[in-house]
């Protein structure tokens, strides 16, 4: 704005400016705390998931992109095995992972102790499959005496051997109910040979075994066709135990974080029930509903463990 010249003397032109001055000053200190605030308000907060596997990672992605608007930054941490991303979470290098069933958790705390690590909503069930070589195009077609690899962690083996069962080739022992290992086959039908491995060796095993039981959430990472297994375990989600469920989990100080929920809700989405079915080519079931209770379901899990 333009002074006019109506200042007849030097006090009274010396007092114009003083009170300009501390009239700009006032200004700019009252935009700079309006920037301050409005900068603290839209500040993004930054949370990481812990994943394994890239058909993983990539449907995280999509929820991280959802949550940008929530003002939510959340990194996804792909690893390439199921070692790694608890260890993490417990250590705070993570704030969330999301690879692993109810009692993968369970026996992660039973062998390390004194876990944290607690279950806030379920995400996906992945089917077992076993798929075989050429020169077994079926079931029935199974001769005498194959190799079949399967998880050398026993709370993925699991469904394995009742796969095993299911088709014919052992016999399991009626205690082991739904959570058998190698130790519980009391009778092997087919003289089959049982090759524990890391699971993310299995898939390339084929070949070199006979029959590999593999689950879905592995299955697309490996290239390999659902279509091409000659069993599957479940064709939906109806008939799997809680413990089976596939889970995305936190430590138990940040339970409550509002922005935890909100990264939840992100991903139990129609958007992302539909990446998973699309990217997972149905090797993969989304398997939450509004009436889930994880830690519940944990808890009384690990009590029937003891």
């Amino acid at each position: 704005m333009n002074l006019r010249k109506v200042l007849t003397t030097g006090i009274a032109l010396t007092s114009a400016f003083v009170l300009a001055a501390c009239g700009a000053n006032a200004t700019n200190e009252s935009s700079s705390s309006t920037a301050a605030t409005s900068e603290s308000s839209e500040a993004t907060r930054e949370y990481s998931i812990g994943v394994v596997g890239d058909v993983s990672a990539e449907i995280w992605e999509g929820v991280a992109d959802r949550l940008v608007d929530q003002g939510i930054d959340l990194e996804v941490v792909t690893f390439s095995d199921y070692n790694q991303p608890n260890a993490a979470l417990e250590e705070g290098d993570l704030d969330l992972n999301a690879f692993q069933h109810t009692a993968f958790l369970s026996a992660y705390a039973k062998d390390f102790g004194d876990s944290k690590i607690v279950p806030v909503a379920y995400s996906i069930v992945s089917p077992m499959y076993i798929f075989a070589t050429e020169e077994i195009p079926d079931v029935e077609s199974i001769p005498d005496g194959v190799t079949v690899a399967v998880s050398n962690a026993a709370t993925n083996a699991e469904r394995s051997y009742l796969g095993l069962q299911a088709i014919g080739l052992i016999k399991l022992d009626e205690e082991a109910g739904f959570a058998p290992t190698k130790a519980d086959v009391v009778e092997n039908l087919k003289n089959i040979e049982i090759i524990e491995m890391d699971p993310a060796q299995i898939a390339r095993s084929l070949g070199d075994a006979d029959l590999i039981t593999i689950g879905g959430d592995m299955l697309t990472d490996a290239g390999l066709n659902p279509d091409d297994a000659i069993y599957v375990d479940t064709e939906d989600a109806s008939n799997i135990d809680p413990a089976k469920k596939n889970i995305i989990a936190t430590t138990e100080d940040k339970v409550d974080n509002p922005d935890i929920q909100a990264i939840v809700d992100a991903y139990q989405s129609e958007e992302t029930a539909a990446t998973i079915e699309e990217i997972s080519g149905g090797s993969s079931i989304p398997i939450w509903t509004d009436n889930d209770d994880p830690q519940a379901d944990y808890e009384a899990y690990v009590a029937n463990q003891e």
